[in-house]
């Protein structure tokens, strides 16, 4: 396998762990951090997180690749929390607003490394990103609706 390849499939496999261990964290959070809807929101947010393995699982599979096993990724995630647990609300959603950004640069890094045949589910997954960005931005504006990005990111069909 030529270096960029296990450079591409490495970064795949982390990734995807990465967004089980999401799921873990938003959920963990939502113990912490409480509010008017703040709990759906959170939850809305792990959601999103599992769409995303989701969308990407075929990837790895199709590459033979073997994610950590289901509780060893839970446990990171919820080991995460800590980091967070003690932000108010408000303090929560302007960290999104803030560092998620970085996240997006890193799916299209990925995406620039990927197979042509890989992009789309790799978009897909950037996408998860912007949803969340865009939702932080709302929250933050006091849009109504601000789950409405989640909500459509979670009803993406497979690419």
């Amino acid at each position: 396998m030529a270096d960029g390849e296990t450079s591409y499939h490495e970064t795949l496999l982390l990734y995807y762990e990465e967004e089980v261990m999401g799921v873990a964290y938003f959920l963990g959070l939502a113990d912490h951090i409480g509010g008017d809807g703040v709990r759906e929101k959170l939850e809305l947010l792990a959601a999103v997180e599992h769409r995303a393995a989701e969308l990407t699982r075929p990837l790895l599979d199709k590459y033979g690749l073997e994610p950590r096993d289901e509780p060893e990724l839970v446990a990171l995630g919820r080991s995460h929390v800590a980091r967070h647990q003690d932000l108010s609300w408000p303090e929560f959603v302007a960290h999104m607003a803030e560092r998620y950004p970085a996240y997006v640069d890193m799916f299209e890094a990925l995406e620039r490394m990927a197979p042509a045949d890989d992009r789309p589910a790799l978009e897909a997954l950037t996408r998860h990103e912007v949803a969340a960005i865009d939702f932080a931005n709302l929250e933050i504006a006091g849009e109504a609706d601000s789950t409405a990005p989640l909500r459509d990111y979670i009803d993406t069909p497979a690419p």
